[in-house]
């Protein structure tokens, strides 16, 4: 995940709020694009009704996805980007920020091996899981520091009310 936590850093310092540092970053689309795309015919369809359902668990918790978007952890926010790749994979720019949700309004972040790939499942607080298809690896870094960052955001918010 450094690499591509260095290369979207070059490109997104533009998205970020004053004092706020990137933690984590991967690439993802949601869940059935790969179906949509290779599969052809009803295959496609099906993959593209996966699509569709999960931009709509989205958009109810506030977050905007679509393909080609890297998901970006900060000490305060999970955010949703547009990128842009080169020919061999590399990422070559952060298009626009499509949305981004305070830390607390997420329950949980998972991974979880599925087929040759992953899923990363995001739980908004009060919403319905939203699975993203990725590599595992980096799903898996991406959780980790999901709770430690959490942690030490509920530490905070924890010293500040007492």
């Amino acid at each position: 995940m450094a690499g591509q936590l260095e290369q979207i850093r070059e490109y997104a310092v533009a998205f970020l709020d004053d004092g706020e540092e990137l933690v984590a970053a991967m690439t993802a689309s949601p869940r059935g694009r790969n179906t949509a795309t290779a599969a052809g015919g009803v295959g496609s369809m099906i993959g593209s009704k996966m699509v569709s359902g999960q931009v709509e668990r989205a958009k109810a918790a506030g977050l905007r996805i679509e393909s080609n978007i890297a998901l970006v952890l900060t000490q305060r926010r999970l955010m949703t980007v547009k990128v842009s790749f080169s020919v061999g994979g590399a990422i070559t720019g952060v298009k626009e920020l499509l949305s981004a949700v305070a830390l607390g309004d997420v329950a949980s972040i998972e991974a979880k091996r599925f087929g040759l790939g992953g899923l990363l499942i995001i739980t908004p607080r009060g919403g319905q899981p939203i699975k993203l298809e990725c590599r595992v690896g980096r799903a898996r870094e991406f959780v980790d520091a999901f709770r430690r960052t959490a942690a030490r955001a509920g530490e905070v918010a924890g010293a500040a009310a007492q």
